[in-house]
């Protein structure tokens, strides 16, 4: 396998933007891969119940 450079995420938080390295073949880290996937969906609305809950 040849050098692959690991971009940074890049996705906007409440602190600037996510450090995290991105997946291979996508432009986001793990936390961040895809709003747009059914797993994304999910994972969107149990972290946005952890805030309503705190």
């Amino acid at each position: 396998m040849g050098e692959w450079k690991q971009e940074k995420c890049g996705w906007p938080t409440d602190r600037g933007s996510c450090r995290n390295k991105t997946m291979k073949g996508t432009s986001r880290c793990y936390h961040h891969q895809g709003d747009w996937t059914k797993r994304g969906q999910a994972e969107l609305k149990k972290k946005a119940n952890k805030r309503r809950k705190k």
